[in-house]
Parts: structure tokens; C-alpha cells; sequence
């Protein structure tokens, strides 16, 4: 039997977090070949290189796309698609995938999977059919399910809409949100352990902060919702806070400079990284106080965890949020009013496993082989 060729494709930190365990099965299956190609952030210094990353969890790498992510203009970012088109075309071109595997709703997949729809490439898709109204993503994310011939949702109502998107239900599968994968195969750092990686005093209060622009609204609305993320948290002396870069997206370059300089200002109150790497970013979940922002695996992995949230602005609406995540504008004093009510709200968590339940990898690697082997 011959290996058929499985190209997986991840463009930032966040989306190789939650695809690494499908990676891991498609090297470690004798019938299939692993093909890994990385673009986007994780070849950018500013967002903390992390190819590097993917190499020294043991996979290799068989081709980069540079899209030169310098520009944090909107004009900027629709170039770095232009180049990732042309590079991207070369990847395939030289690798001749039998399917490519992209996940969510990154810009940086437009131009992935137009390529393979025009060179005959089937497209796997993991976790479309969610919404999330306050950002470009829903649309990007929706277009990817109509470039894709197989469907992998994390729950039935994001399988539903992907349905009724495609007025067919063939090669949709529900498999969970694989992120959760890495709370079943990792096994997670102590406190202390965490506390001397970065620096933090264990007796404190220890906050996650990751906010992401809203690319539907105005840069300077970024801005203020990035300092009142602050603001409410510098009353108190009795926190740490670890804050992890914004995307790629615009307004990201200048969230990051706002966060910069307010660790400059207060460096062992507040810890700035282009990355903690998914191990440290997911143990330090599991030991936060809470978690404050706008990212989606503060939607996803923290229910997991049963860790309380502040979800700020519209990025993550249209998301199920389960009952440990308290949404907030960011403006006015909602974020400070959500911080002060959290110790209570925190003693009536449970862990909660609507987004699936940590074994996504074998069903979606199962479906593939189904699907190349008996098509």
C-alpha cells in the first residue's frame, strides 16, 4: 500500500497548539506520509519565532512560506496573502499532497486553500461552523468550509451550520476541539516550576491576559480596550500578571506596543512574552487566578479547566460560553466589577466539557485514512 501524503499547514502558536496531537498521529501512522509546511508568525521574530517551537516537539518541517509580516498596515497584510499565495503554490507544487489540513479562521488560509482548490488539492477543515461576529475570522473561517471537501467541527451546532452552509452533510464529522488533547497528553507544570521560569512570586495572584485586536472595529477602540485591561488591575498589589502577544492582525503591533511599555514601566508586576510555548501557557492557565481577554482558548481550554474568564468585547460573540466565562464590554468599569466578583464566582465552578473531551486527534486521522484510502 502506498503512503498517502497528509500536508498539515499552521500559520501561528495558538493553531499549531491545538493540531499538534494530529500531527503526532499522521507521523507515527505507518500508512500515511506527514508533510509540514509553517508560515505566517511563526516565522516572524516579532511574534517570537516559533517554528523553532515545532522542531523541538520532534516534527520536521519540509517548507516555509515567508510572508514577511513587517507591515501592520491592512494594505500590508493583504500583500503578505499576495506572497503566501506565491509560496505556498511552490510548497504544493514540489510536495503533491494527497489532502492538506488547515484549522480555524486565520487570513493566512485564504490564500492556502484558494491555491489547493485551483491545483485539485482536497481541503480537510478542523473547527469551522463556529462564530465569532466581532472579527474578520467569521467570514474567513466560512470561506474556508466552502473551499474544503471534509468537515471536522467541534460540536454539533457549528456541524449544522456547516451543513446548511453546504446543503450536504457528506464529510462532516463532530470530533471536539482538539486543543483539550493537550490537557489529556501533556502533563502540565507545578507552580513552583512556572514560578521560577518567569520570574513570579507563588504567594500571588497570578493573571493570564491574552486580548487580540477586533478587526471589525477601529484601532484606536483596540486601544482603549488594552488599557482597561489594565487600569482595574493596577489597583491591586497583591497580582502578577503574564501577558502573551497579540496575533498577527492589524492593530496587533500596536496592542503589543501599549503591553510593551507598560512592562517596561512595571516589569515585576507585569510580563510581556511573544510566546510562553503550549506547555507554559496552558499549566500557567491551570494556575491563573483567572484569565482576561479575548481569546478563544479562554472560550475553549479554560472550561476545561474550570478557571474563571473575563471575556472583553465582541471578538468571541456567537461562541457558546460556558459558565465560567463572564463577557464584558471592556469600557467603563465592567472589567474592574467582573475582577472583583470573580473569588466568589470561582468556588461555584465545575469543569465543563461542552467543547469535547481531549480525544479529537485518532477521529480525525481515522476519518482521513476513510476518506484516501476508499474514495
Amino acid at each position: 500500500m502506498n503512503k498517502k501524503k497528509i500536508c498539515i499547514i499552521t500559520a501561528a502558536r495558538s493553531e499549531y497548539g491545538a493540531l499538534r496531537w494530529i500531527i503526532d498521529e499522521i507521523q507515527h501512522d505507518y500508512n500515511l506520509k506527514l508533510q509540514l509546511v509553517v508560515t505566517g508568525s511563526h516565522l516572524s521574530s516579532d511574534f517570537g519565532n516559533t517554528y523553532k517551537e515545532i522542531q523541538l516537539d520532534g516534527y520536521n518541517i519540509d517548507w516555509k512560506v515567508e510572508m514577511l509580516l513587517s507591515s501592520a498596515t491592512r494594505s500590508g497584510i493583504s500583500k503578505s496573502m499576495g506572497l503566501c499565495s506565491i509560496g505556498i503554490s511552490d510548497a504544493f507544487d514540489r510536495l503533491k499532497p494527497d489532502v492538506i489540513v488547515v484549522l480555524g479562521d486565520r487570513y493566512e488560509l485564504l490564500p492556502v486553500c484558494s491555491v489547493a482548490l485551483v491545483m485539485g488539492i482536497p481541503v480537510a477543515h478542523i473547527s469551522g461552523g463556529d462564530i465569532t461576529e466581532g472579527a474578520i475570522d467569521d467570514q474567513v473561517r466560512n470561506a474556508i468550509t466552502m473551499l474544503s471537501t471534509l468537515h471536522f467541527p467541534g460540536v454539533i451546532g457549528s456541524a449544522n451550520r456547516i451543513m446548511q452552509m453546504l446543503d450536504s452533510k457528506k464529510n462532516v464529522f463532530v470530533v471536539g476541539e482538539p486543543g483539550l488533547e493537550n490537557f489529556k497528553r501533556l502533563i502540565l507544570l507545578s507552580r513552583e516550576s512556572l514560578a521560577e521560569s518567569l520570574s513570579l512570586d507563588v504567594n500571588k495572584k497570578w493573571i493570564l491576559v491574552t486580548q487580540h485586536p477586533e478587526t471589525k472595529t477601529s484601532l484606536e477602540n483596540n486601544l482603549v480596550m488594552a488599557s482597561n485591561i489594565i487600569e482595574p488591575l493596577d489597583v491591586f498589589d497583591d497580582i502578577q500578571v503574564v501577558i502573551t502577544k497579540a496575533n498577527a492582525d492589524f492593530g496587533g503591533k500596536q496592542i503589543n506596543d501599549y503591553f510593551e511599555s507598560i512592562s517596561l514601566k512595571n516589569s515585576d508586576k507585569y510580563k510581556l512574552y511573544s510566546s510562553l510555548g503550549q506547555l507554559r501557557y496552558l499549566s500557567f492557565m491551570n494556575e491563573a487566578f483567572c484569565v482576561i481577554g479575548n481569546s478563544s482558548s479562554a472560550i475553549i481550554e479554560a472550561p476545561f479547566l474550570a478557571k474563571p474568564v473575563i471575556n472583553i468585547g465582541n471578538r468571541q460573540k456567537g461562541r457558546h460560553l460556558c459558565e465560567n466565562v463572564m463577557s464584558v464590554t471592556g469600557f467603563d468599569d465592567s472589567i474592574l466589577d467582573a475582577f472583583n466578583n470573580i473569588s466568589g464566582f470561582n468556588n461555584k465552578l465545575f469543569p465543563d466539557f461542552y467543547y469535547g473531551n481531549g480525544f479529537t486527534a485518532k477521529q480525525v486521522v481515522g476519518h482521513l485514512k476513510d476518506y484516501l484510502f476508499l474514495k
